[in-house]
């Protein structure tokens, strides 16, 4: 005999299914609910971690900022110490100056050369005279800048043939000349010698001094200055 089931088992199939679907999206919806709380969660703490870090080093940052300014501080009053210090050595070593720079043209200038005048700025000396040669000229210079001594790099500026008439007896030729020359602090037997370069800054005011008799043993048809 034929027997029929007349239940609606289709429906009902197809209502579990679903309810299966629907369960398994709920599901997924909490797990990925659930995995998304946990990674903001954990992003938050890392944020709050680096603000922290942040917090530390800024604070570090600004004693270090303290620190260089008190070692900028601590320079200067050094470079200021140094700087004093530096003018008094300076000062002690220039207070012989003049009563040394005039031995020294005294012990350096040869027979036949007189001084007129002697300016200086800085450590630049302009030297001016006259010389009954040229070999006595030239061996003025040769001991301005042979080594060694408290001059360097002489440098003839102007040298011009001119005729005298000392104490209105019969007129002479002699070299009016002009020279340049430096005078150094201290005796430096390895300075170098070469031309005075006409750049020379100079920041002191200029001295100059009148010589009335800067002659050495000139003879006695000489000029005199």
């Amino acid at each position: 005999m034929i027997q029929f089931n007349l239940l609606p088992h289709r429906e009902a199939l197809r209502k579990f299914k679903k309810d299966q679907f629907n369960a398994s999206m709920v599901l997924t919806l909490i797990l990925g609910g659930i995995t998304a709380f946990a990674i903001y969660g954990s992003l938050i703490s890392s944020i709050d971690a680096q603000k922290d870090n942040i917090t530390v080093l800024e604070r570090e940052i600004k004693q270090y900022e303290a620190q260089i300014i008190e070692i900028k501080d601590l320079k200067t009053q050094i470079d200021a110490l140094l700087a004093r210090q530096k003018a008094v050595e300076d000062i002690q070593a220039d207070r012989n100056t003049p009563v040394r720079l005039l031995s020294e043209l005294a012990n350096n200038l040869p027979q036949g050369v007189a001084l007129s005048k002697l300016s200086q700025r800085d450590q630049v000396l302009t030297l001016e005279g006259t010389a009954q040669t040229n070999e006595n000229l030239s061996q003025f210079l040769d001991n301005l800048g042979k080594a060694g001594g408290w001059f360097s790099k002489p440098e003839l500026q102007v040298s011009e043939v001119q005729s005298l008439s000392p104490n209105g007896k019969v007129p002479v030729k002699a070299f009016k000349f002009s020279v340049k020359a430096i005078f150094l602090r201290a005796q430096n037997a390895s300075a170098a010698n070469g031309p005075v370069s006409p750049s020379t800054p100079a920041k002191a005011p200029s001295t100059t001094l009148p010589i009335s008799a800067a002659s050495k043993s000139v003879p006695a048809d000489a000029p005199k200055v």
